[in-house]
């Protein structure tokens, strides 16, 4: 168990990290976009998609840290009327369901978007569309591991991860 919890710290340290990196570029980047529109009367170029890549990169890498922590919303009224042993067998059909999901659409089927955008430039900087969406195999990768090591701890304690001892302690560093 100590070896998942190190796993998962790893992890939401990473991505943490990442998100607070894009969340300073991206208030830096809309910051420079008012002050060049504003106050020096000529609208940056880039800005509009450079903040646009940056917030699809924050909301996949914060879905996949989210996924961690098992912290997304979800409906639970009709889990918690059910019996312990069915309510368990639900619970493991859930990450199980969510990594193949990951697996299924945001892996296999990002992988012919990437290849198919890697000749198309983005319209203001140039790059490749098929860097932009590298973020989709990224973070699926990440909600794989991170329900691997959900599954792996629920099965070992009988716990959901939002129900672990370090769920609060993820609530109270964040």
């Amino acid at each position: 168990m100590e070896t998942v919890r190190k796993i998962k710290k790893a992890m939401n340290t990473l991505l943490f990290g990442l998100c607070v990196v894009i969340m300073v570029l991206l208030v830096l980047d809309v910051s420079w976009q008012v002050l060049s529109r504003y106050l020096f009367r000529s609208p940056s170029t880039f800005t509009d998609e450079v903040a646009r890549f940056l917030m699809i990169y924050m909301s996949f890498l914060g879905g996949a840290y989210i996924f961690g922590a098992d912290g997304h919303l979800s409906v639970t009224s009709l889990r918690d009327k059910l019996p312990a042993k069915v309510k368990s067998w639900v619970i493991i059909f859930t990450y199980v369901l969510i990594a193949a999901f990951a697996v299924i659409v945001m892996i296999f089927g990002s992988q012919r978007l990437i290849l198919r955008t890697l000749d198309q430039p983005s319209p203001a900087l140039g790059l490749s569309m098929g860097i932009f969406y590298m973020i989709l195999p990224f973070s699926a990768i990440c909600i794989v591991i991170y329900m691997v090591l959900n599954l792996i701890e629920f099965c070992a304690t009988g716990k959901t991860a939002n129900q672990q001892p370090e769920a609060a302690e993820l609530k109270e560093d964040d």
